[in-house]
């Protein structure tokens, strides 16, 4: 895989202000190897079981700057739940930057085959040694490699998963009926030249592999849910545009578009993001204004 195309799969930049507070490192065994993850727990906080947001970084990304740039903390301090950032899988010489192995991408952790589903589940077990988790309340989201590992998740560990929302990421199984109870929220700029929303390399061969498309992969998800032909769009007051699939009860199904919005997280804080978004909303705060809705049945 070629170095600069990862680095622009990164998604995210170094730049940034850091948050007043701040998550926990902890490590862990997985699958015989050593792992890690920052866990987020707002100030006075319940006792109590909270919800847990899992959010992961793109590739050649990280903990740190997945922290730092997506202003999640914020949302969480701010509706007290819990937030967790978990690290890939580094190369021997880059091991901070990282990836996930998301199916057909990306770089070191498909290389490798390692079982990044297998970690994610083994960390919601390792978490709650620190703070109780409301297991019916975990949600997912993620950009690019990451949002395709929030995918994966969704596909191969839903009893997990309450709810997914993957931005500037697409599909990256060949089949997903797994997700046919899960909620998902898909943003997604119509200018990302990394994860095209028409899918294809993307600039630069982009992490060596051709994405799927957003609405082949929509349309994936839309066969996995059952829901019926036919969807409806509107446009929101911060420029972005909403399609709602007609699931008819079912897990919804939905795309926010952002017409001329490229391989950022929206609303971030970082440089690249603040030059590159072409919207008026918050990504962090998108993500749990979905995600809050739904919750796992016993």
């Amino acid at each position: 895989m070629r170095l600069t195309s990862l680095i622009a799969l990164g998604l995210t930049l170094f730049a940034g202000n850091a948050l007043a507070a701040e998550g926990q490192l902890y490590q862990m065994n997985a699958g015989g190897s050593e792992r890690s993850y920052k866990l987020f727990v707002p100030n006075g906080a319940a006792d109590g079981p909270l919800p847990l947001m899992i959010v992961m970084h793109g590739g050649l990304g990280n903990a740190d700057e997945t922290e730092r740039t997506t202003g999640m903390n914020k949302v969480a301090q701010a509706n007290q739940f819990l937030v967790v950032y978990p690290n890939g899988t580094g190369a021997r010489l880059m091991k901070n930057r990282r990836t996930w192995n998301a199916g057909k991408c990306c770089g070191q952790a498909v290389e490798r085959q390692i079982d990044d589903v297998g970690f994610i589940h083994a960390m919601l077990t390792d978490i709650a040694a620190h703070h109780q988790v409301d297991r019916s309340r975990v949600y997912a989201t993620g950009i690019s490699n990451g949002a395709m590992m929030a995918y994966r998740l969704a596909c191969e560990l839903p009893n997990d998963i309450a709810a997914i929302v993957p931005i500037s990421g697409t599909l990256a199984l060949n089949n997903c009926p797994g997700a046919k109870s899960v909620p998902v929220l898909h943003i997604h700029g119509g200018k990302d030249s990394n994860v095209p929303y028409n899918g294809g390399m993307g600039e630069n061969a982009i992490a060596g592999v051709a994405h799927r498309s957003v609405p082949d992969t929509m349309q994936m998800i839309a066969n996995a849910h059952g829901c019926a032909a036919g969807s409806s769009e509107k446009d929101l007051p911060d420029g972005s545009e909403l399609t709602s699939w007609n699931c008819q009860g079912k897990a919804p199904l939905q795309l926010r578009l952002i017409p001329n919005g490229e391989h950022v997280w929206p609303g971030g804080d970082s440089r690249r993001n603040r030059k590159l978004y072409g919207g008026d909303f918050s990504a962090s705060q998108a993500a749990w204004d979905f995600a809050k809705q739904f919750k796992k049945s016993n």
